[in-house]
């Protein structure tokens, strides 16, 4: 049985999945322009990175979207922190990326 209730959590849960989605094309996207410069220290860091990030922020979103109404209110605004500080650090590392491959 599948409870999916429509709170905070479960939305932020459902963010967490479309951004993790496209953090995946965004370093897809990175790979073919490292590959482009022949960074091979750099492209595998990229792989690596490619694999991990958007499998944890999938698998995190799935169980708080299907999973989000059983916590308590001070967990869910905990979550919403989280999911906050997640947004900026893609943010940050995507736009140092962007300024690194404009020089």
């Amino acid at each position: 049985m599948v409870n999916v209730g429509l709170n905070l959590v479960s939305i932020a849960g459902l963010l967490q999945i479309l951004a993790s989605l496209g953090y995946l094309a965004v370093s897809i996207a990175q790979i073919a322009n490292a590959i482009r410069a022949q960074r091979n220290a750099d492209i595998l860091l990229r792989i690596l990175q490619m694999i991990v990030a958007p499998l944890i922020l999938f698998l995190s979103g799935a169980i708080l979207l299907l999973q989000g109404w059983r916590l308590d209110p001070i967990l869910q605004f905990q979550q919403l922190l989280i999911n906050i500080l997640i947004g900026y650090l893609i943010f940050l590392d995507l736009s140092r990326s962007n300024r690194n491959t404009q020089r």
